[in-house]
C-alpha cells in the first residue's frame, strides 16, 4: 500500500506489535504557556493489519 500524502500538520506512525500493528496519529502544534505538549491531539489504535491502519488513517487525513 502507498504512503498517504499528508499536507496538514497531521503526523502518524505505524509500528508492528505482537497482535498486529499500532497506528499513532497526532496533529502538531507549538507549545505555549497553556499547551505543554507539542500536539493538539494524539491517539493510538491497535489494528490487525497495516492495510486496516491505512484505512483508519485516511479518516483523520480527510477530516483535517
Amino acid at each position: 500500500m502507498q504512503a498517504l500524502d499528508i499536507s496538514t500538520n497531521v503526523r502518524y506512525s505505524i509500528t508492528p506489535c505482537p497482535d498486529g500493528v499500532n497506528l499513532c496519529v497526532w496533529e502538531t502544534a507549538k507549545t505555549t504557556d497553556v499547551r505543554t505538549r507539542p500536539f493538539l491531539f494524539k491517539v493510538n489504535h491497535r489494528v490487525t493489519t497495516r492495510e486496516e491502519a491505512y484505512r483508519m488513517l485516511r479518516f483523520y487525513i480527510e477530516a483535517a
